[in-house]
Order: structure tokens, then C-alpha cells, then sequence
């Protein structure tokens, strides 16, 4: 464990970095504690990065040309809330995020999130205590894919609101062990939910032939005594959840993982169906078949979205799933 350093005003800490003169950065291994708030880092692998554009660009061209597909790539909070250290260099995002979709083939269309979550950074757009982004983050990216999608964003105040008053997420558990992990635990995250204003239905389903169906939500009740509030999205992550909604629209399909659960009930507004799938629950260690080609042509999907955050991009064993999408 590294000791403690101090942001000075000297190092000129810009408010819109999310750090205030003289708070203690500490380095405990597992992640950065900054203030009441824990991060991880990611650090770029290029030679990983390159194989998850080609990856991201397989699955387009499997796909086809009939199916618009989209990427999606996002910070995480150390982007915005850490000194230059932990996010310039090699640990720049922007730089990960451009080289990936640099690398990607042109039947890709790659969605620029980043600019608008910079611009809201003074929000409540990442949990302090969770390596998640809130719904709110997810928001403003969702407005970035209409833009590039032609979709007309909803409007915020068009969706109910709720919440969960005392989320203790990820971020606590890596750093448990630590005297210091106390600071998260007696500050925990507030976690506020839109609720889709469409009729819908929302099942998970094990395998590719969908013949057994579980019921959930789309926003989910989460019981006071469960700590991870993470799970009110969705219910969590499962192989394929598919929403029914009401919407005179297409069908799109989200591949994601569970950065993609707080993004998914946004989609609900422009889509007939929204099909969520989980790469992570196919095509390995005895886990069903995924030909993700010939589900999208059996699904009638006419956009499909990618979506994932910078330390699944350098991840050889998630990238490695995403490939085995590909028959």
C-alpha cells in the first residue's frame, strides 16, 4: 500500500474534476479512495484493445448490413474524479476509447458517450461507493446513442422517480479490509431510478431457444436487507432479458455487461423490443450456445448496441466471449 498524497491547490485541481484542494488520494491496491469516494483504474493493453475492436467489428459484420450496430464505450469515475496521474498517460480513457474506435471497422458506428458525461460531471452521475455509473449517467449517455441513432431523446421529467437511500456498493467490498473502507460505509450512495412511462414486459431467459421464462422487472423492487441497490436495474445480470413494451418500433438488441443494466429501461421508449444479452453466459465453461447472427435474424433485431466500460476493453477473458459470439 502506498502512502497517502494530498491534492494541493499547486496541482491545480479544476472544480470540474470532482476533487476539492487538499483531499487525500490514497492508493489501496484494489482502488483509489478520493475523499468518500473509491475508484478503480483502468490501464490501457493495446494489444487487447485491438483485439476488442476487431471483436466488436466481427460482430457487425456478422451481423450484416441490414442491422445497424452501435458502440458504446464509457468512463468509469476515475476518469473525472482522480488527479492527472490516474487518468492521462496510460491511463487516459479518452485515449483508450479513441484508439478502440479508431480500430474499428466502418460498419461500425461508434457513439461518443464521453462528451456528454464530462459535461455533467458535477451531477450525480457515478456512485462513490459502487464502480457503477447512476441511472442519471446512464441517461446522458442514452441522449449521446439518439443523437447518433436519430432518435428524439425523452425528456428527464417525463419518467417517475424513486429511490433507495442507503446503497453500500462494489467499491466498499473490494476495500473492506481496510480501516479506511469505514469512510464509504458511513457515506452511502443514494440510488435514483426512472421508471420506463411505456407499458411493458420484462422476462430473462437462460438459453437461446427461450423456452423458459422467468419474471422481472425492468426497474426492480430491492429489499432493504440487499446492500447491492445495483440489482433494482433488471434484476441484475442474466444470459437474455427481453422487454415487451407497447412502443410502435423496432426491435433492439443491447450486448452489454452490467454497466448496461442502468442504460437498458432507456431504450424503452423507441423500441417494440428491447433484447438484453450477456456475452459472459454463453459459449464457455458449459454454458449454452450463442450464434449471436442467427438470433438477431430469428429476433427481427434491426439496431444493436455494444456497450461496455474501459476495464472490459483490456479484459482478454471478456473479449474472448464477446469473439465467441461469432459462429
Amino acid at each position: 500500500m502506498t502512502e497517502p498524497t494530498e491534492v494541493t491547490e499547486q496541482e491545480s485541481v479544476e472544480p470540474s474534476d470532482g476533487l476539492q484542494p487538499g483531499m487525500l488520494v490514497e492508493n489501496l491496491g484494489a482502488a483509489l479512495l478520493i475523499g468518500n469516494r473509491a475508484v478503480e483504474v483502468p490501464y490501457a493493453d493495446y494489444d487487447s484493445i485491438d483485439n476488442y475492436s476487431a471483436a466488436i467489428t466481427s460482430i457487425a459484420t456478422a451481423l450484416g448490413s441490414k442491422i445497424n450496430t452501435y458502440s458504446i464505450l464509457v468512463p468509469n469515475a476515475a476518469e473525472f474524479y482522480t488527479p492527472d496521474d490516474y487518468h492521462t498517460g496510460d491511463c487516459s480513457q479518452t485515449g483508450m476509447i479513441s484508439y478502440a474506435y479508431d480500430h474499428m471497422g466502418k460498419n461500425v458506428k461508434c457513439v461518443d458517450a464521453y462528451s456528454k458525461l464530462a459535461s455533467h460531471i458535477n451531477e450525480y452521475v457515478y456512485f462513490r461507493t459502487d464502480h457503477h455509473w447512476t441511472q442519471l449517467g446512464a441517461y446522458y449517455a442514452y441522449t449521446a446513442f439518439c443523437e447518433k441513432a436519430g432518435l428524439k431523446a425523452e425528456p428527464l421529467d417525463a419518467f417517475e422517480t424513486g429511490q433507495y437511500d442507503t446503497f453500500i456498493g462494489s467499491m466498499y467490498n473490494f476495500l473492506e479490509n481496510y480501516p479506511q473502507s469505514a469512510i464509504l460505509r458511513e457515506n452511502p450512495d443514494t440510488l435514483q431510478y426512472y421508471r420506463p412511462h411505456v407499458e411493458i414486459d420484462t422476462y430473462y431467459y437462460m438459453d437461446t431457444t427461450l423456452s423458459e421464462r422467468y419474471e422481472m422487472g425492468t426497474i426492480c423492487h430491492v429489499d432493504s436487507d440487499i446492500s447491492n441497490k445495483y440489482l433494482c436495474f433488471l434484476g441484475g445480470d442474466h444470459p437474455i432479458t427481453i422487454i415487451t413494451t407497447d412502443v410502435d418500433g423496432p426491435v433492439c438488441m443491447l450486448i452489454k455487461e452490467s454497466y448496461g443494466n442502468a442504460f437498458a429501461p432507456w431504450l424503452t421508449s423507441h423500441y417494440s423490443k428491447v433484447i438484453v444479452v450477456d456475452p459472459r453466459e454463453f459459449n464457455r465453461d458449459g454454458k449454452p450456445p450463442m450464434d449471436i447472427a442467427q438470433f438477431a435474424k430469428d429476433q427481427k433485431v434491426a439496431d444493436c448496441i455494444i456497450l461496455n466500460y474501459p476495464m472490459m476493453i483490456s479484459s482478454d477473458t471478456y473479449i474472448g466471449e464477446l469473439s465467441r459470439l461469432v459462429k
